[in-house]
This record gives C-alpha cells, sequence and structure tokens, in this order.
C-alpha cells in the first residue's frame, strides 16, 4: 500500500529488518508503516530521513495519499511546514479537518518529550471547565457532614 516507502527503503539497500534495527523498533513496525497499517511518528519520519537519505520533506509524502481512504482512525499525517518569522503556516487539510478559521486563537501546549500540540482555545477552556466542576468520588461530604 505504501509502495513509496518500500521504495525508499530498497533505493537505501536495506531489508525491513536492516531498517528496523537502526530505527531501533520491530520489523514488524516497518512492516506496517509500508502496508499502510499505521504510520510513524515525526520523530520516526526525522529519523527514517536520516537513515533513507531522504528529505523530510520526502518521507512525509510517503505517508499522504489522497487517493487513500483508510487512514488509522483519527491519525493524519499533513505534511510538512515551516517557521518563517515565528509563525507556523498549518497545511489547507489541516485547517479543514480542524475547522481552523483565520484568527481563530489556539493554545500551545508542549511536552519536550512528546513534542507540540495545537488545540482552539474555546475548546482548552470548556476541557479546563469541565475538569474544576468535576465531582469528586468519595470527597469531602457535604454541608450536613454527610
Amino acid at each position: 500500500m505504501n509502495e513509496k516507502l518500500r521504495n525508499m527503503r530498497i533505493s537505501a539497500k536495506l531489508t525491513q529488518e536492516q531498517l528496523a534495527e537502526k530505527m531501533n523498533v520491530s520489523r514488524q513496525s516497518v512492516a506496517k508503516w509500508e502496508n499502510g497499517e499505521s504510520i510513524p511518528d515525526v520523530l520516526k519520519c526525522t529519523e527514517l530521513a536520516k537513515i533513507l537519505g531522504f528529505e523530510l520533506e520526502d518521507i512525509a509524502s510517503a505517508f499522504k495519499d489522497d487517493d487513500q481512504i483508510d487512514h488509522p482512525k483519527n491519525k493524519y499525517m499533513f505534511g510538512v511546514t515551516k517557521i518563517v518569522n515565528n509563525k507556523i503556516e498549518l497545511p489547507e487539510e489541516t485547517l479543514r479537518v480542524f475547522d481552523l478559521k483565520n484568527g481563530d486563537d489556539l493554545v500551545v501546549l508542549g511536552d519536550t518529550t512528546q513534542g507540540i500540540a495545537l488545540t482552539k482555545k474555546k475548546d482548552y477552556e470548556q476541557f479546563l471547565s469541565q475538569i474544576v466542576n468535576f465531582p469528586v468520588l468519595g470527597g469531602d461530604n457535604d454541608e450536613n457532614g454527610n
């Protein structure tokens, strides 16, 4: 299914097993990437680019197939973008899938081991309000001590 990635691996003269070993993943993981059953995270895509001798954009395009309908549920690889003048331009498909419009406020979340996440400010505020108003099971008694 993902013939592009397979061809990249073959052009680098690597077997699935050899690529898996270099990336510290299982051979089955590489097979799943090549079969379109899963996609590697962005850090693994960067590693793939280095090992296979391709640009990150080439690796990203291997996982983006406009004709492919059955991608893993709720998982997307939208492509690659750059930071220019401290601004990130999001691909059109990202805007469409997440219903983002010019002027929307976004919250930027980050974890140095997991990466960066963006979410709509209103969705984040709604999430926080649900946490604050969430009843604690086995918590404080009511006003009458019950």
